[in-house]
Parts: C-alpha cells; structure tokens; sequence
C-alpha cells in the first residue's frame, strides 16, 4: 500500500528547512531532556563569538537600531548574530519553518552600503533583524499555516506589513512556527513538530504565534510579527514573558493573498489582528507607528485610514478597572494574586483603581459569543486543505476540527446582531461612577498560568476582544511563586471550563513554579496610542517585582 502524499512531503520539507542552517552552527549535542531551562545554552554553545552574544542578548530593538546609526554595530554583523541564534533557537525549541539567513545577510551588506553612501538609515529599523509569522508571506517562500497541502507553493508577493517594514530598514531572515490550522493556543503540526518553551521546555510556547513566542524568547529575535484571532499574540507572550499587542482589526491587517485564510472572510465572525511580539513594549510601540506611517490603507482594502497620532500625555492619576473574573472560569491563585498586587501598586502610586469582583452578567455571554463567531463557516475550508494529501489532524486538532453546517445567512444575522449587543452593553464597562470614565481595563490573559502543552483551558479572556475589536496587550509581571501555590481557589461558577481550570490545571501547580505571570492591558476601539501608554504606566509600576524569567532575564 502506498503512503499517503503528506509523508513524502513533510520529508521533503524538511531536509529543505536542515539544509539551510549551515554545519558551523549545529549544536555538538542537544540538551538532556531534564534540562528544561535552555536559554543559557546560545552564549555557552560556542557558535556566538563574544561580540555576538553582546549584540544578542544586551539590547532591545530601538537601542539596537540606535547602535547601528551611530556605527557601532554594522547591519551585516548584526544579522549575522540573529541568524546563529536562530539556528540554535530551531535546534533547541523546533520554532523556524522557512529559512531564508543568506538573503538576510546579502540584504544586511545593501544597508550598509546605504549607511556608508548616504549618511542615514533607510529608516527607524535600518538593519535590525525582525521575525516573521508563517501565515504572512515573503516571496519564494512558503507559508503553509502549518498545513502540508500548502508546502512547496511559494508566495510570489510580499505582504503589506513585510513591505513596509523593509522600507524602514528591517532585515527578515525567518518565519516561525504555528499550529496546524492555527487554530491552536499552541505550536503543533506535522510539518515541523512541536515548538518548545525556552524558558521551561515541559510548558507550551503557546499560540498561534508560538514560534515567535519562543524564537523572541530565548533571544533568537528581539521583535517579530503576529497574528490574532482569539489570543494568538498575546497567549505567547505571557508563555515566553514578553510583550505582545494586538491592535484593532482594521488598523493593520495585511493577510490579504494568504492561502489558508478563506477569500473573502475577513469582518465576518472573529476579525484577525496583526501586531508585534518583542522583548520590550517601547519596540512594540514604535513598530505600530512605523506601520501606521506606512500608510496600508492605500494597499489592503480592510485597512481603514488611521495615522499614527502622537500624543503628549502629561503626568496625571489614571483610572484603571481591574476585571477579576470573565464569569466562565474563576482563575486560578496565581492569577488571581498578580491582579489584586497590580492593583495595589498603581494605588500607591496615586492612580485610582476599581477592582470588579463580580462583573455584569453580559460578561459572561462574550465567551459562548466568541466560540460561535469563530466557526461560522463550518470548519469546510480547513478541513479541505488538510484533506488534501491524507494529513491527519494532530490530537488538539481532531476534536475541534469537524465539518458542520455553516451558519445560514439567518444565523449570521443572529449572531451580528447578539454581538452588536453585546458590544453595547460592553461599552458601559468603560464609565465609572464619578463620570470619569477609565482609561484601560486589566484582566487576565487566560485564567492560569503558563500550562503543559495541549493543556490551555480556553480563550475566553483574550478572545471577548477580539469580539469587541478592543485593542488589548500582554505585558510582563512577575514570576510564579511558592506562595501563589499554597493559596487557596477562588469561588466556583460551576461551567465545565472552571472544574477542568480548578483540577487538571491546578493539580500540576507545581510545573507553574517560576514561570511568568502577565497582565493583559485592554483599551478602546481605535486609541492604539492610549492603550500603549496606559500600558507604559502599568509596566513601569510592576517592573520592580519581575524576576528573572521576564524581559530583563540576563542570559
């Protein structure tokens, strides 16, 4: 009996991703799996001369471009750097797909010539190095979304966000790993296996944007692109303790031409985000402007005209509303105490917080909303690609992925008008009772700790504003203590999702000990720049209590 086509295609696919990472920078010997912390092992590796671990693990992306200008560093080097990294980041974590360090490299050579010739950068990222999604495009490359049907069918165009960026001087030198069917809060196909967590290999990288997670983690990057539709860039920033936005649906689209998203189902149900994973929220935030300059409504229909706007926010008291609960899963002490520490802090630092224990009951509707929006089609399209070549779905997958019904243009109608509804009623979360309105909304990125792979209880949190197309990021703040595992569970709701979250979720509490705890920082509609400065005040607040799993970890 002959094989299915997928085998052949992955082997295929795969000698293609190991041919491109050159012998001298192949690890003698991979870790012992006990060795669950890996981020020590690029600089101790031999492969980064002393001037490359510098480079790698001392700057973020705006000091790094900073150090270019001023030639300190050349472009050439600098990529040079991030591409060994990257190959000991693949061997280590399995977080690459496509490859591409020799044209980064020739590109790298090009801006230095420019620097040299012209005496000014190309632009705010002149030869700093960014990652890249597997679902965006990069010409002569595939982006098969983790689905094996789209391997070996090369982009012929680059998207619009990749563009932009190279015209600002960045150099793209991979893309990385995501769920089959990115329709996982973790990294799995069968194409390139299971991305790993550098900071605690037992734990999942998360997703859809794991690979981004884990390459930014372990320093394999400092800022890569993503994607969202329920969580994708936020859930992997709080598992590799970095900063993740995802902005409003129609400011940064720029998935048009993508294979695996369905023609024409953008704005309908979930609308995806595109936005930035990075080591700091200051190269987050100038990635956003730099796009939003960019000006992709010009080139991507669904991008509505939305300048960047820069703000002079002068020092006052901010109102911040701490959302406890989303009424669906109680989460769990370790959630639970970052919240209530965060709140504290901003207090005695003059802000005014209100803690919403018990919030409206609307609230609680959002999550069974999100599910119902995100699988209106029937779930026919990826179930065809798939299909294709006999790939099975891989165990997460299978359960979730099943041809159903689509929703009739009555349903769908139903649903918008619900979700118009709740949009209403959400708004009101926003007024206080003096009548001054919050700035930003804190909540839970997910309603426990960083799990086990396959293990993540739910996208509830993330995914009510992907609903609501509020603007929302993930930010670093502290680790996992002893203490957070002694402390007692909070209040039952009695769904299914909150008895798996207070058993299997909680009976490995003990896997959750030092990983990072992240806050999930929500603003309005279209206010991107509000957002990220309530986002900076919140950083700056509980910057003193990170440990060293978080943004300033010395490798």
């Amino acid at each position: 009996m002959a094989s299915p086509a997928y085998i052949d295609i992955v082997k295929r696919k795969q000698a293609e991703q190991q041919s491109r990472i050159p012998q001298e920078w192949r690890l003698k010997s991979l870790p012992d799996e006990s060795v669950t912390d890996v981020r020590h092992i690029p600089r101790e590796s031999g492969i980064l001369s002393t001037r490359e671990i510098e480079i790698t693990e001392t700057f973020d992306a705006v000091e790094l471009a900073d150090r270019i200008r001023r030639h300190m560093y050349s472009c050439h080097e600098v990529t040079l750097a991030f591409c060994k990294r990257a190959a000991i980041a693949q061997q280590l974590l399995n977080c690459l797909t496509e490859i591409f360090f020799d044209k980064a490299l020739e590109r790298a050579k090009q801006l230095d010539r420019h620097l040299e010739e012209h005496g000014l950068p190309l632009g705010p990222f002149h030869g700093v190095p960014i990652s890249l999604k597997d679902n965006f495009n990069y010409p002569g490359y595939d982006s098969s979304s983790g689905v094996v049907a789209l391997c070996f069918r090369p982009a012929k165009e680059k998207s619009s966000i990749v563009s932009v960026l190279e015209d600002a001087g960045a150099v793209f030198y991979c893309k990385t790993n995501i769920p089959q069917t990115m329709m996982s809060l973790d990294s799995v196909n069968l194409i390139w296996g299971r991305t790993l967590n550098p900071l605690n290999r037992k734990l999942t990288a998360g997703g859809s944007s794991g690979g981004e997670g884990a390459l930014i983690g372990i320093r394999g990057s400092l800022m890569g692109i993503g994607s969202d539709v329920g969580g994708s860039i936020r859930v992997p920033a709080m598992c590799n303790g970095l900063y993740g936005v995802k902005p409003s649906a129609h400011r940064y689209v720029s998935q048009v031409g993508s294979e695996f998203i369905m023609p024409g189902s953008f704005g309908v149900g979930l609308s995806f985000s595109t936005g930035p994973i990075a080591t700091s929220l200051r190269s987050c935030e100038l990635l956003l402007k730099v796009v939003s300059d960019g000006k992709l409504w010009e080139s991507e229909p669904h991008v509505l005209f939305s300048p960047w706007r820069t703000l002079e926010f002068k020092p006052r008291p901010m109102k911040f509303l701490v959302l406890m609960t989303d009424l669906v899963t109680t989460p769990l002490p370790p959630v639970q105490r970052v919240l209530k520490e965060t709140a504290a802090q901003l207090q005695s630092r003059g802000h005014k917080v209100v803690v919403l224990d018990d919030p409206p009951k609307f609230v609680k509707q959002l999550h069974g909303l999100s599910n119902k929006l995100m699988s209106i089609e029937g779930g026919t399209w990826a179930s065809d690609l798939v299909d294709k070549t006999g790939e099975p779905k891989v165990p997460w997958v299978a359960p979730r992925l099943k041809r159903r019904d689509p929703a009739t243009l009555k349903q769908l109608f139903e649903l918008n008008s619900k979700n118009e509804e709740l949009i209403t009623q959400s708004l009101k979360l926003w007024k206080s009772s003096d009548g001054q309105g919050f700035d930003a909304i804190i909540c839970p990125v997910a309603p426990h700790p960083t799990p086990q792979p396959d293990a993540w209880n739910g996208a509830g949190y993330t995914s009510m504003f992907n609903m609501l197309d509020w603007p929302s990021g993930a930010l670093p703040a502290r680790n996992v203590t002893r203490e957070d595992l002694e402390a007692p569970l909070g209040a039952e709701t009695g769904t299914s999702w909150d008895k798996i979250n207070r058993t299997k979720l909680w009976e490995k509490r003990e896997d959750y000990l030092g990983s990072p705890l992240s806050l999930q920082i929500v603003g309005r509609k279209f206010q991107e720049e509000e957002l990220l400065h309530a986002m900076h005040v919140v950083d700056e607040v509980v910057s003193g209590t990170r440990g060293a799993a978080v943004r300033d970890h010395k490798l």
